[in-house]
């Protein structure tokens, strides 16, 4: 004759099929995250043909390497990159004579991130590279919580350049004169794949690596390929 089950046994197996059921779901949760970060980058991997012309640049233009941040000013993470990486690539790559450094606008935070590609390109279009990386610097210093009102970024602009200079700027913005230049880099990003920011290119080619020793051995070999 069969022997009941107590309530005991039914009770502990019941405990285990649901952890089971716990440690499923939790590997299939896993597998969706890693499977989503994985293609959060859509493009191809090998290298892209872009073009560089009518980008602000610092650094020798005739560099072997070509260096791209797709940035958004108002994106905390690219914050945290212009503070704690890009002096790095500036020291050890750019003033060496290694590569030089484009940043292209993805404007995808919000309304505000638009405005500051449109008034950044329109500082770029008047005042060339000097005028545009003063004013990149200054902005990323900003308090990202801040309202980016037009008033807020002329007196941004205002403190690293002249008066009549930022009258200028200003009028180019007004009148929508940046509206291509900053429509040409998100389409750029669209072709290149890009879904967040920031992203890196070197050479056309993604960097996918984790650190800034990576980022530079990367450049040393495109430096060495170019040679």
């Amino acid at each position: 004759m069969a022997k009941k089950k107590s309530a005991g046994n039914t009770s502990q197996a019941a405990s285990k099929a649901s952890k089971v059921i716990v440690w499923v779901v939790l590997a299939i949760v896993l597998l969706v995250v890693a499977l989503v970060l994985i293609n959060s980058y859509s493009g191809s991997k090998d290298a892209q043909d872009i073009s560089y012309s009518d980008q602000p640049f610092l650094g020798d233009e005739n560099a072997p390497v070509k260096i791209i941040e797709f940035g958004d000013y108002k994106c905390i993470h690219c914050q945290e990159f212009e503070h704690n990486n890009f002096p790095v690539i500036d020291q050890e790559l750019i003033e060496t004579g290694k590569a030089s450094f484009y940043f292209m606008n993805m404007p995808i935070i919000n309304d505000d991130s638009k405005k500051a590609a449109r008034f950044s390109e329109a500082v770029y279009q008047v005042l060339g590279d000097d005028g545009f990386w003063k004013f990149h610097e200054v902005l990323f210093a900003e308090d990202l919580n801040t309202s980016f009102t037009d008033d807020f970024l002329m007196d941004k602009l205002r403190s690293v350049v002249s008066a009549e200079e930022a009258e200028e700027v200003l009028q180019v913005y007004q009148d929508n004169g940046t509206d291509k230049a900053v429509s040409t880099d998100t389409k750029l990003a669209d072709d290149l794949g890009v879904k967040g920011t920031p992203t890196i290119f070197v050479n056309g080619k993604l960097f996918e690596g984790q650190d800034m020793n990576d980022l530079i051995e990367m450049v040393d070999e495109e430096t060495q390929e170019a040679n």
